[in-house]
């Protein structure tokens, strides 16, 4: 469905912000970490629903989030295709990716590209912006997605879908197992590489999950098993035409929930492991990258058979009790995690670049334990507060305080509020990757904080919102050379708009727009790169129609925003021929009811043909269709 901004009341089950409920999302489990009404959440929620999945046409995590607010994802190109995301100015690093409440692996050897995340299996997927160290510890400084998988439908779906550029998908829904199979041959034209042999990309995956209730107890087992493979040729100066990425990511989840009188306990455990590789054919392929040499000296080939091998994987523990009534509410517990990360970017035997030619086995680990009360009025209003102790192994830990609440002014008129201190760890990447890297990185450390005015009766909700953090020790990667370093002193601060009309005759409109007016190395007064543009506008129209009618509705949505970063000097031709200072997205969506369960929706994605690069050298494939069937549970 559609982007819902306004940051309180939302008339559909379209992403909409906490807390004013509908019926689809009338409660959340990711803002105050248990099972809570929208309507009492004081941080800003936005939830995707598995209706708005289906009826946009999302196929990865990457797709359904895009167009939330406040959410900056940046790709390098078409499907498969990178995808990082960052949240009101926050870097990737800083986001914490859940499934079903526990941390997934690949964050330590890589910005987790949520590209090779598909929606298969996922009943929703929460969204909470700001600073989360309090409940979810480190990599919570800027929000955190919590991927939620389905219960077991009763019945069974299916969608089958072809489109421009050689994409074809195969999504199949069981009670018990969904799988999804997407492949695209990116076959699209690019100034300067007329050839490009390896720019294709697959995604398959196949989730399952299993429920049973004995007496008080609530057990699932759940699991999810991906393969993505894509081609990487390169920047538009620099070409392989061989060369190819590869991720494995698995995840196994065990939940046994108790349910007391006042109270649930749960107890989760679970196993994730991601494997990146990236090889090549050095014998046909000169241009062969590895980490040492991204682009080989003249006459010299890279090292075969591969140029990187990562690997991450950690096993978790969380235990937690939620108690209280209408009057309060308290949720405690503590976090575990076990993890091994293997940093290798050289061809087995270690990077050039390493003191001793092997690859670096980075074991890190986790230890916190947290609570946070929450305190409710008969007026409306409520008061949180919340602590966190926390150890990252040898990279210490912090202390993580948070304040918060909702004051009602005006019976129509609320103000959210929300104060609190940050850490954040750099990863095994950041400190070991060979010539790409610093070990003598310090961990991220500020203070969040953002306040947000909602009129849930204005329209069809109108939300006005100012977020900030600042702190030591911010951890950016500045072009040309990408090495990360801490930035002494940094500040973030931001504005957001939101407005959506109330449905008319089954006509929704809205409005939404992110001023991400400050993004400053105080040190040396520049602007931090990779924080996103200044600002984000996104426009849209819906209609919706009657249960009784064959058509399905139609939804039209255009999203204009800025330049990501400054001008690549070294690319400058391929800059301007693909970057202009503002870019607007066109997409669009129409569908027809072939039958009461099937639907058959055409969709088309940049009607504008806009061949716009968010960085340098990495173009966007212009104007594309889509043929779609798929059938509702």
């Amino acid at each position: 469905m559609f982007p819902v901004i306004a940051a309180v009341t939302a008339a559909s089950p379209s992403p909409s912000p906490s807390p004013t409920p509908v019926p689809q999302i009338a409660h959340v489990v990711t803002s105050d970490r248990g099972l809570e009404s929208a309507a009492r959440t004081a941080r800003t929620t936005y939830v995707v629903t598995a209706a708005d999945i289906a009826r946009d046409g999302d196929l990865t995590v990457a797709d359904a989030i895009e167009n939330v607010p406040g959410v900056n994802v940046v790709r390098y190109g078409a499907f498969g295709s990178a995808a990082t995301v960052g949240i009101r100015g926050s870097s990737s690093s800083q986001i914490l990716i859940l499934m079903d409440g526990l941390p997934i692996a690949g964050g330590e050897i890589d910005a987790l590209n949520l590209e090779q995340l598909s929606v298969a299996g996922v009943d929703r997927i929460e969204v909470v912006e700001g600073g989360g160290s309090t409940l979810y510890g480190s990599g919570a400084m800027g929000g955190v997605i919590n991927i939620i998988t389905a219960a077991q439908p009763q019945k069974s779906s299916a969608t089958v879908s072809t489109g421009s550029f050689g994409q074809q998908n195969y999504a199949f829904t069981t009670p018990y197992v969904t799988f999804q199979r997407t492949y695209a041959t990116n076959d699209y034209s690019v100034v300067n590489a007329p050839n490009r042999q390896n720019a294709q990309a697959g995604l398959t995956t196949v989730s399952a999950r299993y429920g049973h209730t004995f007496g008080d107890f609530d057990v699932t087992l759940s699991g999810d098993l991906g393969y993505a493979l894509s081609g990487a040729p390169g920047e538009l100066d620099f070409f392989s035409p061989t060369s190819e990425q590869s991720n494995i990511n698995r995840d196994v989840r065990l939940s046994v929930e108790h349910h007391g009188l006042r109270s649930t306990t749960t107890l989760e455990v679970g196993d994730s492991s991601q494997d990146l590789s990236f090889t090549c054919n050095t014998p046909v392929d000169e241009s062969c990258p590895n980490a040492a040499y991204p682009t080989p000296p003249p006459g010299e080939l890279s090292n075969p058979p591969y140029a990187q091998m990562l690997y991450d994987q950690h096993w978790m523990a969380s235990l937690r009790n939620v108690t209280g009534d209408d009057r309060m509410r308290i949720v405690y517990g503590i976090d575990l995690l076990r993890g091994i990360a293997r940093v290798d970017a050289g061809t087995g035997g270690g990077s050039p670049l390493a003191a001793d030619n092997a690859p670096i086995f980075d074991p890190y680990a986790q230890t916190a334990a947290y609570v946070q009360s929450q305190w409710f009025f008969i007026n409306g209003n409520e008061i949180y507060a919340g602590v966190r102790g926390e150890r990252d192994g040898g990279l210490g830990g912090a202390y993580s305080p948070s304040l918060g609440g909702i004051v009602h002014l005006l019976p129509e008129l609320q103000l959210k509020l929300n104060a609190a201190t940050a850490f954040n760890a750099p990863t095994a990447e950041d400190l070991y990757y060979p010539g790409f890297s610093n070990p003598n990185l310090q961990p991220e450390r500020t203070r969040v904080g953002d306040a947000t005015l909602v009129a849930p009766a204005l329209f069809g909700g109108v939300s006005f919102g100012w977020f900030t953090m600042g702190g030591s020790n911010l951890i950016v990667s500045p072009p040309p050379d990408y090495i990360p370093e801490n930035v002494g002193h940094a500040l973030i601060s931001g504005l957001t708009l939101g407005i959506q009309t109330p449905p008319t005759h089954g006509y929704t409109a809205l409005l939404n727009v992110t001023d991400l007016y400050l993004a400053q190395d105080l040190d040396t007064n520049t602007r931090l790169p990779g924080r996103g543009p200044v600002f984000n506008v996104t426009v849209g129209l819906r209609y919706l129609a009657p249960p009784s009618s064959r058509f399905d509705g139609f939804k039209i949505t255009a999203n204009t925003q800025g330049a990501q970063e400054a001008p690549d000097p070294f690319l400058p031709q391929v800059w301007s021929a693909y970057q202009p200072a503002t870019y607007t997205t066109v997409d669009a969506y129409a569908g027809y009811r072939i039958a009461p369960r099937v639907v058959l929706a055409l969709r088309g994605y940049n009607l504008g043909n806009e061949r716009y690069a968010i960085f340098a050298g990495y173009p966007m494939p212009g104007r594309s269709f889509a043929v779609e069937l798929r059938t509702a549970p």
